[in-house]
């Protein structure tokens, strides 16, 4: 969208943002501080809110970066993640090709708090597990109209943000200009990738807006759509399928007298989807007169993301043992080339390879709901009372299908009934590495597109479900003083209830490396296990040159072989996992505090800032179903008509209280120059995920006793404590009077420690005996002590620092057309001696989660009368990222990126504006390490997305 100045240079308003550019540098919402009025300087289109922007961060009493609601509406964003990956130390994570989790100075979601108009929001970005972080995609940058990232806390910020916190506002309609505002917005996009995997190459956006005032302006009424659908397609290939993943050390292929390493698996994938996601807003506000305002909010999002993939997967070559691999060439230690030929395809427990041709259905909904009432009072001239009550609710369901399809050699009766089986022989693939990028891959023996030979050999469904209520109580109070250095006095507390609910099911039928009369590695269903027909549910598709069936309708191919709704996911005790990743955990929260706001003089100083400190109490239980091994437990029966008395029901957790002071000083030392110091010490809760009180087991046979030992696995333990760090911040930001800044930061944050999972196995059978003892795990009757898997806080902590720079100018001193140009720079360099275990890929400790070194952002823009352009470009550093794969997560390497947009826009006299924009302009791939350098792991193309529309403000 595009803002834009007509006659005497009042702003145009677009959407949510109608009038509000005015309001900014005053919002007490946000910023809570007084200022005196700035000189205005007059501009025009995307220079109004960058400038804006930059007041808004000039008048913080923290130090903090904004984006102000004209940048949200012009800027060519999908949601407001990209709109805050331009702020200085703040860089966002790509997740089907749109920007969706946020990073702040080199830590991940997990160390963030975010706010919807001051309140905490429920989540709904679990894939794999409940998470806290928000997936900010849910948002639409439309119905946002301002955003704030403060990088310090003051005592009456939520706590929860280590790394920082981000506050998201909408629009009050009673600061609207006019007595009734109307906005329109429609673009059609295109992505140019979309037809290569046969997606649709077309989408549109459509936002709604309409502000309104009545009663002579005591009640205002704001409500808002918006409304996205486009292509979510993509092209991938990773060295790893499923829990096999990286690159297996093996033999001395090359004869040099070194280990050589090849991958574990290889993946070909096609995806093809749609993203639907439709928002809504409604605000009411009351104030009938100055002493009172009550204002009710209603924020919804409803997130659809298509998401079904086919290929080819090649399984189980981490065994060279059990197949042939010849014709290899090693470069740099790894065996980029080969031919692998199956040997005995009549092999269990994915002991030798096997190829297959794959459909998945990895869609999700994503679905959330907030509502809020705010009521305040300013009784007399001194005292100000609030009170805030809200409720969030985000729910994200994954069905998580999988239908596997495998080349046999079978044999019928005389009565064409289907006698034996077992996997074609003669199959073998050749492949070639292409450095980090797509690599090649010839298949012999086998055609994929054959229904004489092609069955579905596995079908499988993991449905997951996860729901995250938050309902919480505030009261704030407000006194004004003048004691000195003192202005006002602040105290307040909140009462918060959490909820986090996990629901997990398996449907499991065949195998995955193949089956062969007498193996079968699951089946949940009512019928004998038998590689299936596929006759009139396959179609022939092709990814990245290789040919293979699809399946366009698992739910009917799976109804034609099981029945209608005999496939669902079940708990069942022969996948224990089933019920101890289920279960809830529920956080009770007090927190109250008391703060002081200063503005005093040091000298001919003007000094403001605040200082206080904030209490939390957190009383933690997670409730669950342990493994308590046979006889111990009750008798409880799954899904699949199972008894067991190995299982008992849990619920247990801490108590624990936080003291949390902070300071802030700002120093004026000119009308142009400031200096920012801050000091806090900061919390915030561990991963849900992490939280969690079930356990399960398994059996194991050790080598030098022949004992059978019994091991325990858990997600995690509710006693875990929370990431705790002290944190100091030094900035000096410099103000141009003719608009724009520049300004440098250092920080420097010292955590306590981090999570990490650990697998326990003590030396001794005693010592192993005596951990499960202190642990309060009963072993069975003629089993021995064994392993103890679990997340425990380890002793890693350390510093993160860092510097922040920023830029933003205009250059109106230019001569004519010239003098429309401007441009706003950010550039960060982080660093930390913080680490983390390196998992399955690294067997090393790795730098902290989200931490990319170097991290830069350049906008420029040009406004030329009524038409307005601009260009960004985003660059961050290589980081570590945690993938979520089967059974748990792991750390990859992703690499470094840019990317590009660009918009042009042209404001017509009557209130018409039309905008062409596009995203990922250079097609930059999502690239993944998997524990190797220079080859690959994971390879993604999104393709580019471009929009044209129109916009319309009334």
């Amino acid at each position: 969208m595009s803002l834009s100045n007509k006659g005497k240079g009042a702003l145009r308003p677009t959407l949510l943002s109608a009038a509000i550019a005015a309001s900014v540098s005053t919002s007490v919402g946000v910023y809570a501080q007084e200022q005196e009025t700035l000189e205005e300087v007059t501009v025009t289109g995307i220079r109004t809110s960058v400038l804006d922007s930059v007041e808004a961060k000039r008048a913080a009493d923290v130090v903090a970066d904004v984006v102000d609601a004209g940048a949200l509406s012009s800027l060519p964003d999908q949601s407001i993640a990209d709109a805050l990956g331009r702020l200085p130390g703040v860089t966002t994570v790509r997740s089907n090709g749109q920007s969706s989790q946020l990073n702040i100075r080199g830590m991940n979601g997990d160390f963030l708090q975010t706010t919807l108009n001051g309140r905490e929001q429920a989540s709904t970005s679990g894939y794999t597990e409940s998470t806290r972080w928000m997936s900010f995609d849910q948002y639409p940058a439309e119905l946002i109209n301002q955003a704030a990232v403060y990088k310090t806390p003051k005592a009456s910020h939520i706590e929860g943000g280590v790394a920082g916190s981000v506050e998201l506002k909408t629009a009050n309609p009673l600061d609207a200009d006019k007595e009734h505002n109307f906005n329109a917005n429609v673009r059609m996009s295109f992505n140019d990738a979309a037809d290569d995997v046969g997606a649709d190459e077309f989408g549109e956006r459509v936002t709604l807006s309409y502000m309104g005032k009545f009663m002579d302006d005591k009640v205002g009424v704001a409500l808002g759509y918006s409304h996205l659908e486009q292509p979510n397609s993509f092209v991938k290939s990773r060295t790893g399928a499923d829990d096999q993943i990286g690159y297996e050390p093996g033999n001395d292929f090359d004869g040099d007298g070194s280990e050589d390493v090849l991958p574990r698996a290889f993946q070909w994938q096609s995806g093809d989807g749609t993203d639907t996601r439709n928002g809504y807003l409604a605000s009411v506000v009351f104030e009938p007169t100055d002493g009172f305002k009550a204002q009710l909010d209603y924020f919804k999002s409803d997130f659809e993301r298509v998401d079904t993939r086919h290929g080819i997967t090649v399984g189980g070559l981490a065994n060279t043992n059990f197949y042939t691999l010849s014709d290899t060439e090693v470069n740099g230690g790894v065996v980029t080339d080969g031919t692998v030929i199956i040997t005995d395809p009549k092999t269990v427990d994915h002991s030798s390879p096997w190829f297959e041709s794959r459909s998945e259905d990895q869609s999700t909904q994503a679905d959330s709901d907030s509502i809020g009432l705010n009521l305040e009072w300013n009784l007399g001239d001194r005292h100000t009372l609030a009170v805030d009550y809200s409720y969030s609710k985000g729910t994200k369901t994954r069905k998580d299908q999988i239908v596997s399809m495998h080349a046999y050699d079978l044999t019928y009766d005389d009565d064409g009934n289907l006698e034996t089986w077992e996997e074609a022989a003669g199959q073998s693939f050749a492949y070639s590495l292409n450095g980090d990028g797509i690599p090649s891959g010839v298949f012999s023996g086998v055609d994929f597109t054959d229904l004489d030979t092609m069955r579905l050999s596995r079908y499988e469904e993991y449905p997951h479900e996860y729901t995250d209520k938050v309902e919480a109580f505030k009261f704030d109070y407000k006194f004004d003083v003048e004691w000195r250095a003192i202005a006002s006095i602040e105290a307040g507390f909140r009462v918060s209830e959490r909820t986090f609910d996990s629901e997990r099911g398996a449907f499991l039928y065949g195998s995955r490396d193949g089956q062969f009369n007498g193996y079968c590695a699951d089946n949940l269903s009512d019928i004998d296990c038998e590689p299936q027909l596929l006759d009139g549910y396959v179609s022939v598709e092709s990814t990245s040159g290789i040919p293979q069936f699809v399946v366009n309708d698992m739910d009917a191919l799976a109804s034609s072989i099981f029945g209608a709704g005999n496939y669902e996911g079940k708990k069942a005790f022969s996948q224990d996992w089933t019920f101890v990743e289920s279960g809830t955990m529920k956080e009770e929260v007090f927190a109250y505090y008391l703060m002081a706001n200063i503005e005093t003089q040091l000298g001919s100083i003007p000094v403001t800032g605040n200082f206080g400190v904030r209490v939390v109490e957190t009383d933690v239980k997670s409730s669950g179903i342990q493994n308590v091994g046979a006889g111990n437990g009750i008798e409880i029966t799954d899904d699949v008509g199972v008894t067991s008395d190995s299982f008992d029901y849990v619920e247990y957790g801490p108590e624990y209280t936080d003291t949390l002071p902070s300071l802030n000083l700002n120093f004026e030392l000119t009308e142009q120059d400031y200096i920012r110091f801050a000091a806090a010490k900061v919390m915030g809760r561990p991963p849900v995920g992490q939280l969690k009180g079930g356990a399960g087991s398994w059996n194991s046979v050790n080598n030098e006793t022949n004992d059978t030992e019994y091991n325990v696995w858990t997600k995690g333990s509710p006693y875990l404590d929370p990431f705790r760090a002290n944190q100091f911040d030094l900035a000096y930001e410099h103000y141009f009077e003719d608009g724009g800044a520049v300004t440098a930061a250092i920080f420097w944050k010292d955590i306590e420690s981090l999570v990490e999972k650990q697998y326990i196995y003590l030396d001794s059978q005693a010592d192993r005996a005596a951990l499960f003892d202190s642990l309060g795990i009963e072993i069975p009757v003629g089993l021995e002590a064994g392993a103890f898997e679990t997340y425990v806080n380890n002793d890693k902590g350390g510093y993160i620092r860092g510097i922040e720079l920023a830029g933003t100018k205009t250059f109106d001193q230019l001569p004519g057309i010239w003098a429309g140009l401007g441009m706003t720079a950010s550039y960060s360099y982080t660093e930390s001696e913080t680490e983390v275990s390196g998992g399955n890929l690294y067997g090393e400790n790795l730098p902290l989660p989200g931490l990319s070194e170097n991290v830069w952002s350049t906008t420029v823009f040009w406004d030329i009368g009524n038409f307005s352009s601009h260009v960004n470009v985003r660059y961050r550093d290589e980081f570590i990222l945690i993938m979520p794969i089967p059974g748990g997560s792991t750390p990859a390497l992703a690499q470094a990126y840019t990317t590009v947009d660009a918009q042009i826009s042209y404001a017509f006299d009557n209130g018409i504006d039309v905008v062409f924009s596009a995203n990922n302009l250079t097609d930059e791939a999502d690239v993944k390490s998997y524990g190797v350098d220079g080859v690959l792991g994971e390879y993604t193309e999104f393709g580019r997305q471009f929009y044209l529309g129109l916009n319309y403000s009334y």
